[in-house]
């Protein structure tokens, strides 16, 4: 998982991956917004959803509230942990969850929505 520390990397994320090294048609990708202080989200099992990310072919971008709290409310996250799948420009699917099993069950279903 890349961190994502910047409104302006979301926003480049957002409009221009080639710029990030993407294809324009390798668009999808996930950030799983988070907070150092957040309990249930050091239960999750990043590994295996990374993995899992990968297998498809979709890149995840980490974003901590406490380095990154604008890209937090601008994205309009209120609590945590949140994925967030987005496409060029477009919010794809959401997911508030701990379960590090649902999350993986959820790539795959981004993946092929």
């Amino acid at each position: 998982m890349e961190p994502l520390e910047t409104q302006e990397q979301f926003e480049t994320l957002l409009r221009d991956p080639m710029a990030t090294g993407r294809r324009v048609t390798d668009s999808l990708f996930i950030i799983y917004f988070t907070a150092a202080w957040c309990l249930p989200c050091q239960k999750i099992d990043k590994d295996l959803i990374a993995a899992a990310a990968k297998d498809k072919g979709i890149p995840i971008y980490i974003c901590d509230q406490t380095k990154n709290e604008y890209t937090v409310g601008y994205c309009m996250v209120r609590s945590f942990p949140t994925f967030v799948a987005y496409t060029l420009r477009n919010e794809k699917n959401r997911l508030m969850s701990n379960q590090t099993e649902a999350i993986v069950t959820w790539v795959d279903y981004v993946s092929e929505k």
